[in-house]
């Protein structure tokens, strides 16, 4: 079966996810080189080496991090991400990966080494779901408030970690799924304010 068959027309932004895929792929395949280099160390930030903010979304803690985060960003994407620009699409990357970063150094002292896709994976599916032109608003609205319920649930004392979580060898920094959440909602905010003073002003 051919892809045209399938109706499937790949978009800028589904490429730009694949793109990233293959550097969180290739960090993946050589931990010993990427992570000591790209990972959020406390001691290094504060030393200078300021990238890490940035680029600890790029590594991870194993394969089983690695791929559950590879899985859940290009299903995003590949659901979420085909009516906006690519503009749009790599500064809400930029804002969510920079969030997640700077929040973790700067509000999670605890966490003295930091890595990981998933906080800004949540601010990709909150911003998602704000521009999802497929279904109502009020059942956008209403996936929103359940990933915002989940993280409220996440934060809770008596919250218990499930099987998936138990495969990684560190704890889960649900911390990162907040500030990349939020991140997602003020990008999706802003740019919906935006585009509707925009057409506003052409009238």
């Amino acid at each position: 079966m051919s892809l045209s068959a399938l109706n499937f027309k790949p978009t800028t932004n589904i490429l730009i996810s694949a793109l990233i895929s293959v550097v969180i792929f290739v960090c993946a395949v050589f931990p010993g080189l990427c992570f000591p280099w790209l990972s959020l160390d406390r001691l290094e930030v504060g030393g200078g080496e300021w990238w890490r903010v940035f680029s600890s979304n790029f590594v991870h803690f194993g394969w089983a991090h690695t791929l559950m985060n590879l899985a859940a960003f290009q299903i995003a994407t590949f659901i979420l991400f085909n009516s906006i620009s690519s503009t749009r699409f790599v500064s809400l990357i930029l804002l969510c990966n920079l969030s997640v970063g700077l929040g973790i150094y700067y509000l999670n002292p605890e966490y003295l080494v930091y890595a990981g896709f998933s906080g800004s994976i949540h601010g990709l599916l909150v911003a998602g779901l704000m521009f999802n032109k497929r279904h109502p608003v009020w059942v956008n609205s209403i996936f929103i408030a359940l990933l915002f319920g989940k993280i409220f649930y996440e934060h809770q004392p008596d919250y218990q970690t499930n099987d998936i979580q138990n495969l990684l060898p560190v704890p889960v920094a649900y911390d990162a799924h907040l500030y990349g959440a939020i991140a997602g909602l003020i990008f999706g905010v802003f740019t919906l304010l935006m585009d509707k003073f925009t057409r506003l002003s052409k009238h």
